[in-house]
């Protein structure tokens, strides 16, 4: 991004913020209004213009700043969305799908910064971006193959819910 340490730690200082503000306070008012599928497409849409303006921009440095801060609140949101859509679906023990799914989320994040220097070392800057936009757009496809299993786990949590407080919960699918 060329610039300083004091400017890289306001932009992830932002990006931070925004993770734990959308995980805490937003994610969890968004699934109740639309549903956890219908929110993560939008999310993945919006990681996807993230990656794009950053590809497109990548030697516009207030441009990538921005992108990346923005980006937090997606992120956000998609870390409690998908954590809890991996719950509602998983065949396994809660804890071993907790554990697998951590697995996989701390394995990815480990190697990518690395394959992403490889691809911009052998190509450009923008290629790692562009390969992590497609990426989001091709998870679309991931997420509609089991969207139908995640609106069926959300009903039956609304159904118990239901038979234990005597109140309809809201998790529309």
């Amino acid at each position: 991004m060329e610039v300083g340490a004091h400017e890289l730690g306001l932009v992830f200082a932002g990006w931070g913020l925004l993770v734990a503000a959308c995980s805490v306070f937003v994610a969890p008012r968004l699934q109740a209004r639309f549903g956890t599928a219908p929110v993560l497409y939008v999310n993945l849409v919006g990681l996807a213009a993230c990656m794009a303006v950053i590809a497109a921009f990548v030697h516009v440095p207030a441009a990538v700043m921005v992108a990346v801060v923005v980006s937090g609140a997606f992120i956000g949101t998609n870390n409690t969305l998908t954590t809890q859509a991996v719950m509602l679906v998983s065949p396994v023990p809660r804890p071993v799908a907790s554990s697998a799914y951590g697995f996989v989320r701390f394995i990815g994040g480990g190697l990518a910064p690395y394959v992403a220097g490889r691809v911009a070392e052998a190509s450009n800057l923008s290629v790692p971006f562009w390969i992590g936009g497609a990426t989001f757009l091709a998870a679309i496809g991931v997420l509609a193959l089991g969207h139908r299993m995640i609106g069926d786990a959300e009903r039956g949590l609304s159904t118990e819910a239901t038979l234990e407080h005597g109140a309809p919960a809201a998790a529309p699918a």
